[in-house]
Parts: C-alpha cells; sequence; structure tokens
C-alpha cells in the first residue's frame, strides 16, 4: 500500500525503543502520538550525512519556532538500535528538544510502506526520509523524499507551512 493511502488514518499500533537511565523501554506508538500535535521526522540512520549535517540540525534550530507555531512535541523515528540512536540523540540534540525513537525492527516504517533497500549505501533495508503531521494520533500530511540523499520536503519550513498535500511518494 502505498503512503498516501495513510493520510487521515490512525498511527500504526507499533512499539518504539527508547534508551533512558541505561534501560531500553518499550514506547507506545498510539500513546506518543494522541491528545496532541506533533511533526515527526522519519530518517534513514544516525550518523549519515544529509540527516546528521541537515535534517536534524533544522529541526533543533527550530524547535521553539514549531512549538510557537502549534506542534506540542517533535519526534525523530530512526532505525537504529536504541543505544546509538541516544548517543546520537546527546550529540546533536544535547537538550533534548527532539524525541527520538527507535524503529530499529522497522515495525512502523514498514506498517506505512515507508521502507527502501539501499544496497548501493550498504545500508540494507532502511527507512525513508519522511515528515509526518499528526493531529490526536491521526496522520494529517506525509512528505516523502524521492530518495534518502535528498532534503527538499521535508525540512522545518516545510511543517510550518504545512498543508494536507503530499509531497512525493
Amino acid at each position: 500500500m502505498k503512503p498516501e493511502h495513510f493520510i487521515g488514518g490512525q498511527i500504526p499500533n507499533i512499539t518504539f525503543g527508547l534508551l533512558k537511565d541505561g534501560e531500553i523501554q518499550a514506547v507506545d506508538a498510539q500513546m506518543v502520538f494522541s491528545h496532541r500535535k506533533v511533526v515527526a521526522i522519519g530518517v534513514p540512520g544516525a550518523y549519515t550525512p544529509v540527516c546528521t549535517e541537515q535534517h536534524i540540525p533544522d529541526f533543533v534550530r527550530n524547535a521553539t519556532k514549531l512549538k510557537r507555531s502549534g506542534y506540542d512535541k517533535l519526534i525523530c523515528i530512526a532505525p537504529n538500535d536504541p543505544f546509538v540512536l541516544e548517543r546520537w540523540a546527546r550529540e546533536l540534540d544535547p537538550s533534548g528538544k527532539i524525541l527520538f525513537l527507535s524503529d530499529g525492527n522497522l515495525e512502523f516504517a514498514r506498517a506505512l510502506g515507508l521502507t527502501a533497500e539501499l544496497p548501493s549505501l550498504f545500508l540494507g533495508e532502511r527507512c525513508e526520509r519522511f515528515m509526518m503531521i499528526t493531529v490526536n494520533g491521526k496522520i494529517q500530511n506525509l512528505r516523502v523524499e524521492p530518495n534518502v540523499l535528498t532534503y527538499s520536503c521535508t525540512r522545518s519550513e516545510d511543517a510550518l507551512a504545512a498543508d494536507d498535500e503530499v509531497c512525493l511518494i
């Protein structure tokens, strides 16, 4: 099923991983997204160049502006294990403006049809680069980059100007 089929639907009923105080915690996706307006960005991997140098820094830099515009929570979803993700989050977002959640088993990405095979980059199966806006657990907007190395429609400015259109699937 194509990602645009999920517009208006509920967040998948899956569990993310989160490392907190040295312990892995299971985080219910529906609980994280319910009763709030959320902008979630999906990235193909921690420490990859576009994610580390552009995507995450852009959202960290504009976190206050995004929250002032009405977003209650900013989330980064990555296919890495919780240990790597926690370390990467500390490096890029030391003040904790973004909640970094591990989709290490790709349950979330697969449920929404947002996986990509990236053998030429030696990444295997990963998450597409996307931006999703949800309100009370319902997907209102979903933008997917044409490939994981592109950063053109999933920027913080796109979240600030979001409408109900899908960017590119």
